[in-house]
């Protein structure tokens, strides 16, 4: 029971000192969608190659593309579709 106390106590001490040094200006800052929007598009750089990449959702529509125009085909597998889903 003392080390879950401990842990509560530690853990409140933490957060408390992270609230302190962001300070009550941090806590009050409002951002808009706009502003975020800027900024990120600040951050990309502007000729990046794969950005200019016709993507596939299919994987048999890629594989016809890239036998079609003779260029290596780039798999990115991420496997958390939905069973549902019939876009393949």
């Amino acid at each position: 029971m003392k080390t879950r106390d401990m842990r509560a106590a530690q853990s409140i001490l933490i957060i408390t000192s992270i609230m302190a040094m962001l300070g009550p200006a941090h806590a009050q800052t409002v951002v808009t969608p706009a502003e975020v929007r800027a900024k990120i598009e600040a951050l990309k750089s502007p000729n990046v190659a794969w950005r200019k990449i016709e993507w596939k959702s299919c994987l048999l529509d890629g594989l016809r593309e890239s036998r079609e125009k003779k260029k290596p085909l780039m798999l990115w597998i991420f496997i958390d579709r939905p069973a549902d889903d019939a876009r393949c």
